[in-house]
């Protein structure tokens, strides 16, 4: 499986609001901190989820039109 360089970079933000969610509900008394860790947190995992159905989607495109290619090659052999 390759690994696309922003899905790692969108995983390192995801554990990186976690813990800013665990300090701002530890040390921060206003409410908004949380929030902003939060919303973070969710924006990291929308983009990872994105990143990874696209990079599942080219794959799956690669497979197809190698099959397509081997298909061809074969009917071509037959002649």
């Amino acid at each position: 499986m390759k690994i696309n360089a922003m899905q790692v970079v969108r995983l390192i933000l995801m554990v990186l609001a976690i813990a800013g969610i665990i300090y701002a509900i530890e040390y921060v008394p206003q409410g908004i901190a949380v929030w902003f860790w939060v919303a973070l947190l969710g924006i990291g995992f929308v983009g990872l989820l994105y990143t990874f159905r696209l990079t599942q989607r080219r794959l799956k495109a690669e497979r197809q039109d190698a099959a397509r290619r081997e298909k061809r090659r074969n009917r071509r052999t037959k002649r």
